[in-house]
């Protein structure tokens, strides 16, 4: 468990989720965008006031940055997807990218 990097995963999860960019965000909250680049991946965290500004901005409440138990699963889901690719053969990448492209398509 990273709280940084959980931290981030779930500022940039809610971000998507409201359809706004990571620049948008940024400006919304008075912050650099490459800032707000760091808290996203976990390179930085906020101070309690910028978080109190993200909720706002981001319309939940504090709280809801640290409701983190689905992103724990997600994260180990692509660790393992990372790990078979690292490993995989060329040919075996084209056919995991065609097998995966039935699922999102």
């Amino acid at each position: 468990m990273n709280i940084k990097k959980d931290f981030g995963s779930r500022v940039k999860e809610l971000r998507i989720k409201k359809g706004i960019t990571q620049y948008q965000l940024a400006e919304m909250v008075a912050i650099d965008p490459k800032h707000m680049s760091h808290i996203e991946t976990g390179r930085s965290f906020p101070k309690a006031d910028l978080i109190e500004k993200l909720a706002k901005a981001l319309n939940v409440e504090y709280i809801e940055f640290f409701k983190i138990e689905h992103l724990q699963d997600r994260n180990y889901i692509k660790n393992k997807i990372n790990e078979i690719l690292e490993k995989s053969s060329d040919e075996d990448l084209g056919k995991i990218l065609k097998l995966i492209l039935c699922f999102v398509n």
